[in-house]
This record gives C-alpha cells, sequence and structure tokens, in this order.
C-alpha cells in the first residue's frame, strides 16, 4: 500500500510533518512485528491442538497511512483478489501470492494437489477474507480518541489452508498539518498455512458455517457503526457544529463499505447454501449410484439435470462428504 498523494505531498512542505511521519511509520513497523509474534503463537496454538502437521504457505505484512479524505480499501481488495486469482490457477510460488517464493517445494506440491480440488470455493473464500479486512479497516475510518483497536482473527478456507489475520489501527484528528481532517494509520497482517491433515478434515458444511458467523459479525459491526454515529453527532451538536457534516460522511463511508463487503460474502454464500439445501431436500430421489448408495428407481434425478456444471461439482462434493461421514 503506502502513502496516499495528499501525504506525499504535505511531507514535501513540512519539516515538522515529515519527522512525524518517520514517527509514525516506526511505530507502524514496531506495531507489525507485535502482531506477526501474536499470529505465531495463535499458529502454534491451532495446529498443536489438533495435532496437525502444517507449513507456511504464503504471508504478507501492510502498513498504510491517510489522511481522511483519501480513505478507501480499493488498494487491499485488490491485493486480497490477486492473491486468490494466482492459487485458483496455480499461478505460484510467485510474487502474487506474496511470501510463496520462501514456502518448502513439498508445502507447494501439496497445496497444489489439494486446493485444485477446491478451486470452485475460490469466489467465497475471496469474498470472505475482503470481508475480514473491510470489517477491520472499517473501524478506524472514524474520528477516535486515538486509542489504537486490534484484532486478532483466524478462519479455515479450504484445501487445508488457514488464514490467521491480525489488524491495528487508529484514526484521529491531528490539526497541526490538516484542517478538520484525520490521519489514519493502520497495519495488517496475515499468514496463510496448509495442512493436509485439516485439508481431509474440513468439509463444505464447516465452511458454511464458518461463513455464517463471519456475516454475524459484519452484521453486528454495521449497528456498533450506526449506534457510534448517533452518538458522536449529538456530542458534536453540543460542541462544535461545524464538524458536524464530516463527521457523518465519516461514519457513512463506514457503513457503506461494510455493507458492500456484506454483501459480496452474501451473494456469494446463498449460492453454495442453495445447492446443499436442494441436494437435502431431494436427496432421498437422487441418483446416489457414483457415492455407492443404490438407485431408489429407474427415474432416479441426475445432478447434472438440477444443476449449472458449478453447482453440479459442488453437489457431487457436498454428497461425497455426507455419505463418507
Amino acid at each position: 500500500m503506502g502513502k496516499s498523494d495528499t501525504i506525499k505531498d504535505k511531507e514535501k512542505q513540512d519539516q515538522e510533518f515529515r519527522q512525524y511521519m518517520e514517527k509514525l511509520d516506526a511505530e507502524s513497523k514496531a506495531e507489525e512485528t507485535k502482531l506477526l509474534g501474536e499470529i505465531r503463537d495463535l499458529v502454534k496454538e491451532h495446529y498443536d491442538a489438533n495435532k496437525w502437521d502444517h507449513a507456511r504457505l504464503f504471508g504478507e505484512r501492510r502498513s498504510d497511512y491517510q489522511n481522511y479524505s483519501d480513505w478507501g480499501l480499493e488498494r487491499v481488495n485488490a491485493i486480497i483478489e490477486s492473491i486468490g486469482n494466482a492459487l485458483k490457477t496455480g499461478d505460484y510460488p510467485s510474487a502474487k501470492v506474496p511470501g510463496s517464493e520462501s514456502a518448502e517445494s513439498s508445502t507447494i506440491e501439496k497445496a497444489k494437489e489439494f486446493l485444485g480440488i477446491f478451486a470452485g470455493d475460490y469466489s467465497l473464500i475471496i469474498a470472505r477474507v475482503q470481508a475480514l479486512i473491510s470489517g477491520a479497516i472499517s473501524q478506524f475510518s472514524v474520528k477516535s480518541d486515538a486509542t489504537r483497536k486490534s484484532e486478532l482473527r483466524d478462519m479455515p478456507l479450504s484445501g487445508g489452508l488457514h488464514l490467521f489475520f491480525a489488524s491495528s489501527g487508529k484514526v484521529y484528528k491531528e490539526q497541526r498539518f490538516f484542517s478538520n481532517q484525520f490521519i489514519g494509520s493502520f497495519q495488517i497482517v496475515f499468514e496463510t498455512h496448509m495442512s493436509v491433515d485439516e485439508a481431509r478434515y474440513l468439509g463444505l458444511q464447516q465452511i458454511l458455517a464458518t461463513t455464517e458467523q463471519e456475516l454475524a459479525i459484519l452484521n453486528d459491526l454495521i449497528i456498533s457503526i450506526r449506534k457510534s454515529q448517533a452518538e458522536s453527532l449529538k456530542e458534536i451538536m453540543k460542541k462544535d457544529i461545524k464538524d458536524y457534516a464530516s463527521t457523518e460522511a465519516a461514519y457513512d463511508e463506514a457503513l457503506d463499505a461494510t455493507k458492500a463487503d456484506r454483501d459480496k460474502l452474501v451473494e456469494q454464500y446463498n449460492k453454495y447454501k442453495s445447492v446443499t439445501d436442494t441436494v437435502d431436500a431431494l436427496h432421498d430421489t437422487l441418483d446416489l449410484t457414483a457415492f455407492g448408495k443404490p438407485a431408489a428407481s429407474h427415474q432416479a434425478l441426475q445432478l447434472e439435470h438440477l444443476f449449472n456444471p458449478w453447482e453440479a461439482e459442488i453437489a457431487h462434493r457436498y454428497l461425497r462428504e455426507k455419505h463418507a461421514a
């Protein structure tokens, strides 16, 4: 990511501001290191508790500093989408998947073997990760008392991949350099590990269950942002009414970003859920001979007649898991 054009221009004009940003840069790097340490502890705890073998596949550390008018999630989401597309096409190790160049060759081989089975899941995975990052960053897009907010999360993805994610940030008014605007500083660190043991354990239903939890978190965040907006605007009406419009816009931008990512996640989730719900509803009338079950009748329904090719692949996978249980 890096520094916005507005901040770069300000640096050229103001020695004091340059010194301020250098201090902010040093603090950001220290926070990145702290977050990475917390992620490594979480990785060890996760795999040790389940007694699963694992290896690091890729990871990245990112910091950004922005003044309020430049705020946006486009660059972060573009990075995540690039990673997802590279994984889907097997285009790694490469710079498109940050950190994958240092992964062991055996890990790369295992990842490609197992991820190929789950290629259809990437639209859901990308939407989930983007929503997670959007939710984490959106909470920093409004004025605060400069208290740093941090988050540490992990989630199973697919094909044995597991994402470990940490974020930290603060946004606050800095009147020495900007008139009625804010400085935002945030850090994102994520690590993705590959485990053959976890790939064999994790099923489609578990991925959907985890996605439901993500949606609940995003919905709760939307409500929290709206409540904070009302409280802040009431306070501003009492103290400094000229900040009303800019503060309202700040919260509205956070709400719009979080709702947009929530809606993308819902769209992808519904595609999967509609297939699994249909399979469950019609299960006793389906042709299950491919799964070692006798045909219900000569008129048993073929999956290929019920679903399009992508849906049929998901239905086959769901039935394999269902009958292997």
